[in-house]
């Protein structure tokens, strides 16, 4: 005998007063139809996050491509920082070697800390190694004249003449007087002291001069270093050396005051090259 097969009876009612439609669907049929569903939602829960990862992973693929680019870009970078921190560490001990035979003596301490000081600066400017370099051959150049005479390295005014160097008031150009209230030339330096302080040498050296006026610049002290060059200290409290004597690099020659035309105690500081006044500071190469 044969199976009855089973089916399932549907009626579609209609909203008028016709008969209701009837169909008769095999179960079987029901069940493929079912399964059909099942398969095409399958599809859709197991394939749809399978392709978003795969976007996920391209643009992973291309942020790692530009992590990777950034890296080598810092990589190049920080090479071009450790060059040039390698460079100053290197102009620092050849400025300190050309100290050394200009006969002015270091600061371990304080050379670490100007070092630590400019080191931190290179860290947040980017690196001029070609403006390192010169400034190297320029040193290099300075030490082998150093070399080639060491009398004449010692009687250079590279010194400050005073301990407390860092207080300066006035700089080298145009400055406003202070009694005339006028814009006036300003030969040298002026460094604000205390009565009392003493006052060295810039350099080895005869004492040329010495001064005592009641106005304008009060007592002044000229030293002779080289045939070209010499020194001037003005409104001193007192000299400590005689004319015609000679005076070595950092000896103590004078007293600081405010003789002269002044309100306070100051030294007025200048280099002469050739009788004409130029910029102290281009001197200093001590810190």
């Amino acid at each position: 005998m044969s199976r009855k097969r089973r089916r399932i009876q549907v009626q579609i009612y209609s909203k008028g007063t016709d008969k209701p439609k009837s169909y008769s669907i095999p179960l079987r049929i029901v069940g493929w139809w079912l399964f059909g569903i099942i398969i095409i939602v399958s599809g859709f829960v197991f394939w749809l996050p399978d392709n978003m990862v795969n976007l996920r992973n391209f643009r992973i693929f291309e942020i790692a491509k530009e992590q990777r680019s950034m890296q080598s870009t810092a990589n190049k970078l920080e090479k071009q920082i450790s060059e040039a921190n390698l460079q100053i560490e290197s102009g620092s001990n050849l400025r300190n070697k050309i100290n050394q035979l200009a006969g002015i003596s270091n600061n371990p301490e304080g050379s670490k800390k100007i070092f630590a000081g400019k080191k931190n600066k290179k860290e947040k400017l980017p690196a001029d190694i070609e403006h390192i370099k010169k400034s190297l051959e320029v040193l290099r150049n300075m030490r082998d004249s150093l070399l080639a005479n060491e009398q004449y390295a010692k009687s250079l005014p590279l010194l400050h003449p005073i301990k407390r160097h860092q207080n300066i008031t006035n700089r080298f150009g145009l400055i406003q007087d202070q009694l005339t209230k006028r814009e006036l030339p300003h030969r040298g330096l002026d460094f604000a002291v205390s009565e009392g302080d003493t006052v060295i040498a810039t350099g080895d050296g005869i004492i040329e001069n010495v001064t005592n006026q009641k106005y304008g610049f009060g007592t002044s002290l000229e030293i002779q270093h080289t045939p070209r060059i010499k020194t001037i200290y003005s409104h001193l409290q007192g000299v400590l050396v005689q004319t015609g004597k000679p005076v070595k690099k950092g000896q103590p020659v004078a007293i600081a005051g405010k003789s002269g035309s002044v309100l306070w105690p100051v030294l007025h500081y200048e280099v002469h090259y050739d009788n004409q006044p130029i910029n102290p500071e281009d001197y200093f190469i001590t810190p």
